[in-house]
């Protein structure tokens, strides 16, 4: 699950940057530099993270489950990439390599050690926190699109081709990133997988429906390569919980939709002087913060309190005993707020 992980990292995201002709070996290349420091970064920081809320340090013991954590927390900042992408220098990048990561840590132990909301796939602790991340970057350097000539928006050929197989890499590794971290419970590892592959298998078939029809028969490269994988976002938050399958389809189904249709809002962040270089707002950002409630009430329209069944723990509880559903349900809304509070304060912070 590790190697899934860092070739989603290295190759899925890697290959997804090269959409723009004029920026294809700055986003293989970069990407690549990211993944490497950001990889190794991450050890001690969140050694400096723990000490920080425990109040000592205390060694850190490196295992596959921190390695995979690595990988996380490095696309939370590959996400963030794709906001500002083409605007700076590598020295800039290195700066929030060193910066994200540690914010990242602050908000996770927040959400997930404070709150006690889970977020398996970390639909909202990576996707979003980077998505939001990148945008507040870019409103900090007063990164307007107007800066970026319209020629080196354009795509060619055999850049659409790379960034198409991006997409299918990230599409084909999703489902083990989000079970990455339950590598030891091979039971809640196969729903986490099942709910992911059904999610976003569906999410790839209501993308190229909804470009077609939005198109008059064409597909959209720039929705194909994004929409398709919004069914892998939209179900990490619950796709350890025991679900039927046709509640995964539909939220990956429309996540597909939704996603698609948001490039809309990618034209309307624009005319706010917003700048989104490869619209994550639209596959990571939007998905992982409205669809989430979505998510949340289907949840608990679906299942009783106990949420999975594990060979290896039993019968296991979403949260406290305390806690009724209308109270978690609270808990998730306030991590949502947590998260953007972080990302954007971090951000503007970094920028």
């Amino acid at each position: 699950m590790y190697m899934d992980a860092a070739a989603m990292c290295c190759l899925g995201f890697g290959f997804l940057y090269v959409f723009s002709k004029y920026y294809v070996w700055g986003g293989v290349g970069l990407n690549f530099f990211i993944c490497g420091f950001g990889f190794l970064w991450a050890l001690p920081l969140k050694a400096i993270v723990h000490a920080i809320f425990e109040g000592e340090f205390h060694k850190l013991q490196i295992n596959m489950t921190e390695l995979t954590t690595n990988c996380h927390i490095t696309a939370a900042v590959l996400i963030s990439f794709g906001a500002f992408y083409g605007f700076t220098s590598p020295s800039q990048l290195l700066l929030v390599c060193l910066l994200e990561p540690f914010f990242m840590l602050i908000n996770e132990h927040v959400v997930v050690k404070l709150l006690h909301v889970a977020d398996a796939g970390g639909s909202l602790i990576v996707h979003m926190f980077g998505a939001f991340f990148g945008i507040a970057i870019n409103i900090a350097l007063n990164i307007k699109p107007k800066k970026l000539p319209e020629e080196h928006r354009t795509t060619s050929y055999m850049s659409d081709f790379g960034a198409m197989i991006g997409s299918i890499v990230l599409w084909v590794f999703w489902p083990s990133f989000n079970g990455a971290l339950l590598y030891n419970d091979q039971t809640l590892q196969g729903r986490v997988l099942l709910n992911t592959y059904l999610a976003i298998c569906a999410s790839c078939a209501a993308a190229f429906a909804t470009s077609s029809l939005a198109h008059r028969g064409r597909f959209e490269m720039i929705e194909i390569q994004n929409a398709t994988l919004a069914g892998g976002v939209i179900i990490g938050m619950i796709c350890p919980f025991q679900i039927d399958p046709w509640v995964s389809v539909l939220i990956g189904g429309i996540g597909g939709v939704g996603s698609s249709f948001g490039y809309a809002i990618y034209i309307f962040l624009e005319r706010l002087g917003i700048t989104d270089s490869a619209a994550v707002q639209m596959l990571h950002g939007l998905p992982g913060l409205f669809w989430r409630y979505f998510c949340c009430v289907l949840r608990y329209s679906q299942i009783t309190t106990i949420i999975f069944y594990s060979y290896n723990n039993g019968w296991l509880l979403e949260t406290d005993s305390n806690r009724s559903r209308g109270d978690q349900f609270g808990y998730i809304v306030l991590a949502c707020c947590s998260s953007l509070a972080i990302a954007i304060a971090g951000g503007l912070i970094t920028g």
